[in-house]
């Protein structure tokens, strides 16, 4: 489990972070909002981390589609989670700061939208991108997946002096 706090790993039995000290809560317990934002929050640590696996484990494989800021650009289904465990291949370094959260549940479905701002290092290229993102979910036997991601990367706009 990943504190929401301190967004470090904490043993899932924990009822405390080790860290932090903030009381865990087990998804049971957590108001759907919250909940969605840990399954968000669960995906881009799994990009942190480098862990295919963990991404894969929060999507609905068989309804599963996502734009991304990333090539290809197009409208990707299943190829987009191989694509992005070749990248996480490549990957170094990743840290990221998350801002302006909205989530709203419909029902068994929410949209989570957010902006990013993400940084790092793959095959050798330091990259630092801000990305508006929308992440749907649905709810089927009571787990909530993720079936679409749409990443749109804002561009940046250059001052005077660097135009000139």
């Amino acid at each position: 489990m990943i504190c929401p706090n301190c967004r470090k790993e904490v043993p899932d039995e924990a009822n405390f972070c080790k860290y932090c000290g903030v009381k865990l809560v087990k998804d049971a317990e957590l108001p759907p909002r919250d909940i969605i934002r840990n399954i968000v929050i669960r995906r881009i640590e799994g990009i942190r981390k480098r862990d295919p696996k963990a991404i894969e484990s929060l999507v609905d494989p068989a309804n599963y589609t996502k734009f991304d800021d990333w090539p290809p650009f197009y409208l990707q289904e299943s190829e987009a989670l191989e694509n992005e465990a070749k990248a996480l291949r490549v990957l170094k370094e990743y840290d990221y700061e998350i801002r302006g959260w909205k989530i709203q549940v419909f029902g068994d479905f929410a949209v989570a939208a957010f902006m990013i701002r993400y940084r790092g290092l793959i095959r050798n290229l330091k990259f630092n991108v801000e990305s508006r993102v929308s992440v749907f979910l649905s709810k089927a036997g009571g787990e909530w997946r993720i079936i679409h991601e749409h990443w749109s990367r804002i561009p940046k706009i250059k001052s005077e002096s660097e135009s000139s």
